[in-house]
């Protein structure tokens, strides 16, 4: 079945694309204006017509593409007085008012053979002949209805149609029950905005339980608190009640032991709170994990504690010195500070290869290395297929530089010529270059 047909400078049309439905295809529009030119093409690339009568005025070649659903394509070409056929990507050329063998293998488009070799071309009618057979003699429709393979074929023919028109009609019948069960369902979802609205409702009194619940909570706490003072006042009065009891007048006795041991009790006493804080912490805690290599946090540790040694060194020395008076001037300090400075470079040279060298010593010896005759030729390749790649990059820019010129000139000279010198029509600079930038004429006169 065909799919697609395209018209390239065919008799009216410049360039045209109708897409053919799965059934029947019917084509609308005023007189002139190019419908029958459709059946003329079908004619044309079914039959090899002679002529160059479907050429467009002013073209130098046209073209008729026919696609079919089962992805056959198929090519009609003429160009001045040579007529080609390509086929699914295979060229025809040389056919003098003859077609290749499988084009009518694919387009099935061909005249129907009686058995006397008389033909009938059942598949096309011209627009102002009569219904097939009705304008001819009667003898012509009786030798067509007698030959038995011919009749066959129109039975086949006529049980395809009635095989398409009841799976049309079935897909009818099933198009409308799915269109009452989408009625059905649309009745269904008619409260949907009414609940959209209710929700929203629902989400405002949400909120306002959820303030009114930290509210709550606020009161709680506070009476909470009130409690808990209240409690504590009552205590305070137990106290003040009870050193009422007491007598105005004491014989105090040393002090000193009893403020000693009360403030051991106290140490005693927070040391407890804190081990038992420190207890009710550890015990939430899993198991220590194990420790799987330990060398670099030895090595750590030891520069820590080798920095400690120095800062510990370097204030015993600084201590030392500010007991000691300021130094007399020296007149040439540039040497002195030129050798300080190289000591003090020494200093963290000797420093950074102590690291170095504690640090390589936990790290595993180098592999051996391999053969690398393989990786020098890979790098060799490498180089040379940048280098290429470096060239086919330069000669692109080129080309894309050529190209901008080419495209700049074009678009100046459609702006300065914005009529076509040969048909007087309107030249638009950005289609004329869309045109030709598609392979296609930059301009198609008359239209």
């Amino acid at each position: 079945m065909l799919k697609r047909i395209t018209l390239h400078n065919f008799m009216s049309h410049s360039h045209t694309v109708i897409d053919l439905s799965s059934g029947l295809t019917v084509l609308t529009g005023p007189n002139n204006c190019g419908k029958s030119a459709f059946v003329s093409a079908l004619q044309i690339l079914a039959e090899n017509t002679s002529g160059d009568y479907m050429v467009r005025h002013g073209a130098k070649e046209c073209r008729i593409i026919v696609e079919t659903d089962d992805g056959h394509t198929i090519e009609w070409k003429r160009k001045k007085k040579t007529v080609s056929y390509c086929i699914d990507g295979e060229d025809f050329h040389r056919l003098r008012n003859s077609v290749p063998e499988k084009l009518h293998e694919i387009l099935k488009l061909s005249r129907v053979k009686t058995g006397d070799s008389e033909e009938f071309d059942v598949h096309f009618g011209e627009q102002k002949s009569p219904i097939f057979l009705l304008g001819e003699r009667g003898s012509r429709a009786a030798r067509f209805f007698a030959s038995s393979s011919d009749a066959s074929i129109l039975i086949e023919m006529q049980k395809l149609h009635r095989g398409k028109v009841k799976t049309a009609q079935q897909d009818f019948q099933r198009q409308q029950a799915e269109a009452k069960q989408i009625a059905t369902t649309l009745d269904i979802l008619k409260p949907i905005p009414d609940l959209e609205s209710k929700l929203e409702q629902l989400g405002k009194t949400y909120e306002m339980l959820q303030a009114e619940d930290q509210q709550i909570e606020k009161l709680e706490r506070l009476i909470q608190s009130l409690d808990e003072s209240a409690q504590h006042v009552a205590k305070l009065e137990l106290d003040v009640a009870a050193l009422g009891l007491l007598p105005g007048e004491l014989n105090q006795a040393p002090e000193k032991p009893l403020e000693l041991l009360t403030r051991r009790l106290r140490e005693v006493e927070q040391q407890m709170l804190q081990t038992q804080f420190q207890v009710s912490t550890l015990s939430t805690l899993n198991e220590p994990p194990e420790l799987t290599d330990e060398r670099s946090l030895n090595v750590l540790i030891e520069e820590i504690q080798f920095q400690e040694q120095n800062c510990e060194r370097a204030s015993a020395t600084g201590e030392c010195l500010n007991g000691l008076k300021e130094p007399p001037p020296l007149r040439e300090t540039e040497p002195l500070q030129k050798l300080i400075e190289k000591l003090d470079a020494a200093n963290e040279r000797a420093d950074l290869d102590r690291i170095e060298s504690r640090v390589l010593a936990s790290c595993n010896p180098p592999p051996e290395m391999a053969d690398l005759y393989h990786i020098e030729q890979i790098c060799q390749q490498w180089e040379a297929v940048q280098i290429q790649f470096n060239q086919l990059q330069k000669a692109y820019q080129e080309c894309e530089a050529e190209y901008e010129s080419v495209r700049v000139e074009l678009v100046n000279w459609a702006k300065e010529n914005p009529t076509c010198p040969t048909c007087g029509a309107d030249m638009e600079p950005e289609q004329f270059i869309q045109n030709a930038e598609m392979g296609l004429k930059g301009h198609a006169h008359g239209t």
